[in-house]
């Protein structure tokens, strides 16, 4: 099934743009949203697995990757990519100076695996025929 898009009229961010120059950019939609029970079905559905038996493994993955990503290890599943968490900091001009209260606020940074990375050249589109509720930002229908 494709991606629906529509189109969206934004400023031109180009740097040799004119001021009010406006570009229609795509806009890919989301269809729905994957609950978590929904999710562990369709596994669960997959595999000789009970839903409860894939929520379970499921919810021991994310307490295992919690521990490790804050003990600062890279957690690799395989094909579908890797997980790190990452925190620059403000700048000082001597070591002394620095402090662990310059640190940003960490981040999880996803690189994703073989898997997502073949899938994203299958991936087609189509604009969407449905008018969407109003919003406050100009767009094309």
């Amino acid at each position: 099934m494709p991606l629906t898009y529509r189109l969206v009229q934004r400023p031109d961010m180009h740097k040799d743009a004119d001021k009010d120059a406006k570009l229609y950019y795509a806009q890919v939609r989301s269809q729905q949203k994957l609950s978590f029970e929904k999710l562990c079905d369709m596994i669960a559905v997959r595999s000789t697995a009970f839903t409860g038996d894939v929520m379970l493994v499921i919810e021991g993955l994310l307490s295992v990757m919690e521990e490790r990503l804050t003990e600062g290890d890279i957690v690799r599943l395989g094909r579908l990519g890797n997980f790190r968490i990452v925190a620059g900091s403000q700048g000082t001009e001597t070591e002394k100076d620095f402090s662990v209260a310059l640190f940003n606020k960490p981040r999880i940074v996803f690189s994703p695996g073989n898997m997502l990375n073949s899938m994203k050249g299958k991936v087609k589109f189509e604009k969407a025929t449905v008018v969407e509720k109003e919003c406050d930002r100009p767009h094309a229908v």
